[in-house]
């Protein structure tokens, strides 16, 4: 057997008798039932269980088949069908199940696998957890391409003939995110061929992505059977699936292709209206004769098809690209319902858009944008739906139903009486929801359907004898809730087009499709020339000078006229709305700029009045400082003025008021949205545009964002909660260094004092692709989620989950207050990811903090004196931070080479730096993994050494012995502590002097200085002994260590355990500094060990019960 054999039989009508026989070929062990166990359902006229499989690995498969009821169109209907077998699965007994969909007056059939959710841990092996079961289905039959299905189920034949099958490889062949990447790679290529053609140019980059996104988008519409749809037909069905290839072939040959068929077809068939096609085509001079070969095609408005600057270029393609094209495209089954992480069709959906524009982004990592799992985008959207309606249903009877409700799609019993459901309705239908970052619309695409879903739930309560119109109710949830902008024109196409594909997805007939120019709209969102607050009272009075009293325009009216907009579809009639609606947003700009003005002439006027010379000689020394700080004051809104009106970067500055008018009350105030959701870019704001920078840095939430490396991602939060209305919902995903570093310490305090903390949802890890939220970033992440509140209640509880992967599956939880984080972090306002019972180990140890540690980074910047470093060993070594080892400097590096500055070429520094420079000090890396094992890795170096910027260093104090300190600081306790606080892989010298040291006795000193001394004699030296390798007796001491320095914390815990340590420790552990041999040395720490190790020893076997004797403390630390 052999694919094309195999592709032949899935392109066929369903068969349950050749498909027995398929299933034999494909797995190992395949049981067909003699008769069949019936399962009854409302959408199934006949079937039930019919079989299973045995797996390689043990586990089984149940084989389904049902036929499904005549109102039930398979095509279409994969939602109605998704619970029928699925409760079936258990995954100790049936691991998963395939199933058979078919209908005897169809020509496809659906083949579904559904199992509970799996994923791979790091070693490999298949984790299972007890979740909702996951649905993954091929469209197979008569009208589908069959590609894909052929490809991966022959996989499993030869899996099948050269090895083994297990439950993994069906997983695997059933991959919706294996075939998103097949398909964007031949994607790309296709894109690079295309563009490569032209010069390389933004311009012309931009119009090939544009002519493919347009191609792609009619690949769903034929599926939709809407193209080529025979004349005789009077409802628009039974079109020509294969229409543009067949269109293709038809025009065979001709090399301008583009300009003969395919614009004609864009602007003058999908973009004009059936009667005025004719006109259209004769004033640009095309072929008449396509108006009847293109007849079968609906006007679809909305703006895709709408020609614009950049259709204005003479360019064509050679016509075999465009048939490469569509044999590419041929491969592929695009169905135009979007997939969502619990049910999922094997072919390319609306969402492949967003992947396709996300990588095809200009400078996409530069711009810090990374495309968001579809799991994460659900979690976020359903939580910020369930956060908006608990705070307008605040009554804790309704908190359990809210969230049935949004998460499973159950209509709990308390929301079923009419005037409930209604209610419910209603706020779910006023609620207005913000993206203002939007991408290609993940997040607005996700409200859309949670938003939809809920209404849909309670409609059959709320009306229970209406009819339920999915169409109307998409659309009017894009027209009423859901507003998003975004500073690259490409995203705001993308996410334009994956909300009309969502109203074609339900439709029965084409419809105009909505003009969403004011619900999605391209602008730099953090950059506006006026204030959200600025009056406007005059501004209708400024557009409506000269004007007849009927054309006079109100707040009322224009908000009218945007809506209306909205859905308007006759050419003439947009372009007129949109040059009043123009002509308004300019009335605005010309108020808000007379108000800027008027500010400045009472600042002049103030200014020149105290220069100008009094009656009573020169003025008081009040009166002149007044009068500087005028002036600077002047000086800056002079300057302000001048970039509003001349500045090229606020050409794209977005305007809040009168973009989204639908959110300005009847006295023009802006009220705010109800959520603010998305997922901002990342990157850094040093690597922008100088300009750019300098006007970001005006901006009035520059200083909440400020400190440090500033991530553009810290401006987004200060915006997200200034649109909000009070009380409303902010949930953003940033990068997980917003919890804990100081360059987002500005953000912290916003969230403090001016927000509701409802959620932290931490994700880690960074360094496994699949695990990590961000496939292609390495990148810890978390999601914040907000109410905007002037007055915060810090006594209120809110959850810190840490999830272990993005599927969102494993989690460790804390549950806590404001007020606690303030007590054990009043300056920092740190939020640790920790556990309920880590937190306190950590609040324990805060008490106990005694010593204030006074770290700095390494005095040599790596960057300005490289090209001064040798490698010959010339002048003074140069400590970089990867030469830094526990206990010892390494000659060897994992990265780069040991290095040295000659004496000419050393730096000027500080009488306190060289003063540092002259002493031994303690040097520690400065980045290490945030999910890495150890986080603090120090050891000690000599006087005149230098410590790279890639390092931090703590000098000599005469308060604290300092290998006490070196011990402490290496110890699993203090490493505990930083992977509780720290969420950046940047170990810096602030969180450094977070540590809470505690000052021991002088002889616990000592003893944990020995200690050191033992560890750093056994990482520097060859082996001690043939008996024992150094490493086996510094891990040792290692645990001696770590168990003194738990003592020294939790004494009293420890005692009362009979787990205490320090006292036996203090008379077997002898010094060995003042020896001066190292053979000496060795033989003290071999027979320190060798004692030690002895099975009667107390130390030792008082190591072995601390996890045992302690699980509330020292198993947790120990096992972190």
């Amino acid at each position: 057997m052999n694919q094309a054999y195999l592709k032949n039989i899935l392109s066929a009508k369903f068969d349950f008798n050749v498909w027995q026989d398929l299933l034999e070929k494909i797995f190992p062990k395949v049981e067909i039932f003699t008769s069949v166990a019936k399962i009854t359902d409302s959408h199934v006229k006949d079937g039930g269980h019919v079989g299973n499989i045995r797996l390689d690995d043990g586990r089984s498969l149940a084989i389904f088949h049902f036929e499904v009821a005549d109102n039930v169109q398979i095509s279409r209907n994969r939602k109605s069908l998704r619970d029928i077998a699925a409760k079936y699965v258990d995954q100790g007994l049936i691991h998963g199940a395939l199933v058979f969909y078919y209908s005897q007056n169809q020509d496809d059939y659906r083949l579904t696998f559904i199992a509970k959710q799996t994923y791979f841990n790091e070693s490999g092996e298949l984790v299972k957890k007890e979740t909702t079961p996951k649905r993954y289905t091929f469209l197979l039959g008569m009208n589908e391409p069959c590609t894909t299905a052929a490809s991966r189920l022959m996989e499993l034949v030869n899996k099948k003939t050269y090895g083994s099958i297990y439950l993994a490889d069906v997983t695997d062949a059933f991959s919706v995110e294996r075939l998103n990447k097949e398909f964007f790679a031949g994607y790309k290529a296709q894109y690079k061929k295309f563009a490569d053609t032209l010069s390389d140019t933004k311009q012309h980059r931009d119009y090939v992505k544009k002519l493919l996104g347009r191609l792609v988008f009619l690949q769903f519409l034929q599926k939709k059977g809407w193209m080529g749809v025979p004349v005789s037909n009077s409802k628009c069905e039974g079109g020509d699936k294969k229409f543009l290839s067949n269109l293709v072939e038809r025009h065979i040959n001709n090399e301008r292709l583009l300009s003969d068929v395919f614009e004609p077809l864009f602007f003058g068939i999908l973009n004009t209206k059936l009667e005025d096609r004719k006109l259209l085509f004769l004033n640009n001079k095309w072929d008449i004769q396509l108006i009847e070969e293109l007849s079968g095609i609906p006007y679809l408005n909305g703006g895709l098809f709408e020609p614009d600057s950049i259709d204005n270029q003479a360019i064509d393609f050679p016509y075999s690209y465009f048939k490469e094209l569509m044999e590419f495209f041929s491969q592929y089954n695009f169905t135009i319902d979007e997939n969502d992480p619990d049910d999922s069709e094997v072919g390319i959906d609306p969402e492949m858009l967003g992947h396709i524009f996300e990588n095809l982004l200009e400078d996409n990592k530069d711009k810090g944008a990374f495309y968001t799992p579809k799991e994460i985008v659900q979690y976020m959207c359903r939580q910020s739906i369930i956060q908006y309606l608990k705070t307008h249903e605040s009554s804790e009877q309704y908190a359990e139903a809210i969230e049935q409700l949004i998460n499973d799609g159950i209509v709990n019993p308390i929301l079923q009486s009419k005037s409930v459901a209604t209610r419910f309705i209603q706020l779910l239908k006023e609620v207005k929801v913000c993206d203002p970052a939007i991408g290609s619309g993940a997040f607005p695409m996700g409200i859309l359907y949670v938003l939809y879903y809920a209404i849909h739930h309670l409609h059959s309560h709320a009306e229970p004898h209406g009819n339920f119109d999915s169409t109307q109710t998409k659309r009017d949830i894009i027209q009423d809730n859901i507003f998003g902008v975004d500073i690259e024109q490409g995203a705001v196409d993308i996410a334009r087009l994956r909300f009309w594909l969502a109203l074609v997805v339900d439709a029965d007939e084409p419809q105009p499709l909505p003009n969403l120019d004011y619900k999605i709209t391209c602008g730099n969102s953090l950059l506006s020339r006026y204030s959200i607050d600025s009056p406007i009272e005059n501004v209708f009075v400024e557009y409506n000078k000269g004007k007849k009293e009927n054309d006079k325009m109100t707040l009322a009216k224009y908000k009218e006229l945007v809506s209306e907009y909205t859905n308007t579809s006759n050419h003439q009639t947009k372009v007129l709305f949109r040059k009043t609606i123009e002509d308004i947003k300019n009335a605005f700009k010309t108020e808000l700029s007379n108000q800027f003005k008027e500010r400045l002439t009472k600042l002049r006027g103030k200014v020149i009045m105290l220069e100008s010379p009094t009656l009573f000689g020169e003025r008081i020394k009040a009166e002149k400082a007044e009068l500087k700080k005028l002036k600077e004051k002047l000086n800056i809104l002079e300057k302000e003025q001048e970039d509003i009106q001349t500045n090229k970067l606020y050409a794209n500055a977005f305007e809040w008021r009168f973009e989204f008018p639908q959110l300005l009350d009847e006295n023009g105030i802006f009220t705010g949205f109800d959520i603010v959701i998305g997922n901002p870019p990342y990157n850094e704001l040093r690597d922008l545009d100088l300009s750019m920078q300098t006007v970001l840095k005006s901006s009035r939430y520059y200083d909440y964002a400020k400190g440090g490396r500033l991530n553009m991602f810290q401006f987004f939060y200060p915006l997200a909660i200034n649109i909000a209305i009070d009380n409303g919902i902010v949930s953003m995903i940033t990068q997980n260094s917003i919890l804990a570093e100081d360059s987002a310490l500005g953000n912290r305090k916003l969230f403090f004092t001016q927000t509701d903390i409802l959620s932290i949802d931490s994700f880690p890890e960074r360094d496994n692709k699949n695990l990590r939220v961000f496939e292609s970033a390495k990148m810890s992440v978390c999601i914040c989620t907000l109410r905007r509140n002037n007055q915060p209640d810090t006594c209120n509880f809110f959850p810190i989950n840490v999830w272990h992967s993005r599927l969102m599956q494993d989690k460790h939880e804390l549950n806590i207050t404001v007020e606690e984080i303030m007590e054990i972090y009043p300056e920092d306002f740190i939020i640790p990811i920790s556990s309920n019972e880590k937190f306190a180990v950590l609040k324990d140890m805060k008490k106990k903090g005694q010593y204030h540690i006074r770290a700095s980074a390494g005095e040599i910047d790596m960057t300005k004196y490289k090209s001064k470093f040798n490698n010959i060993g010339v002048g003074t070594r140069v400590i970089t931070g990867a030469q830094i080892q526990r206990y010892h400097i390494t000659d060897c590096p994992s990265q780069g080479e040991v290095i040295y500055i000659a004496n000419q070429d050393k730096p000027v520094l500080s009488t306190k730096r060289e003063s540092e420079v002259s002493c031994p000090r303690i040097v520690l890396q400065r980045i290490t993994g945030v999910d890495s094992k150890v986080r603090i890795i120090a050891t000690l170096i000599d006087k005149y050494v230098y410590c790279a910027n890639s390092t931090n260093y703590i000098s000599l104090d005469d308060t604290i012995n300092i290998k006490y300190l070196l011990g402490l600081l290496n110890s699993t306790l203090v490493n505990f502590f930083i992977k509780q606080t720290s969420t950046n892989t940047n170990i810096t010298a602030k969180v450094l002097n977070s540590i809470p040291i505690i000052v021991s006795s002088s002889e616990e000193q000592i003893l944990i200085s020995n200690l050191v001394e033992y560890i750093s004699i056994l990482k520097k030296n060859k082996q001690l002994t043939a008996i024992v390798s150094n490493e086996t007796i510094a891990s040792f001491f290692d645990k001696i260590l770590d168990g003194c320095v738990y003592e020294l914390y939790f004494e009293e815990h420890m005692k009362k355990q009979e787990i205490n340590i320090i006292d036996s420790a203090l008379k077997l552990i002898k010094p060995i500094t003042h020896l001066s041999s190292n053979n000496e040395k060795a033989d003290v720490i071999i027979n320190v060990f060798m004692n030690i190790k002895k099975t009667d020893n107390s130390i030792r076997n008082r190591l072995d019960l601390f996890t045992l004797r302690s699980p509330e403390i020292l198993k947790l630390i120990i096992e972190e």
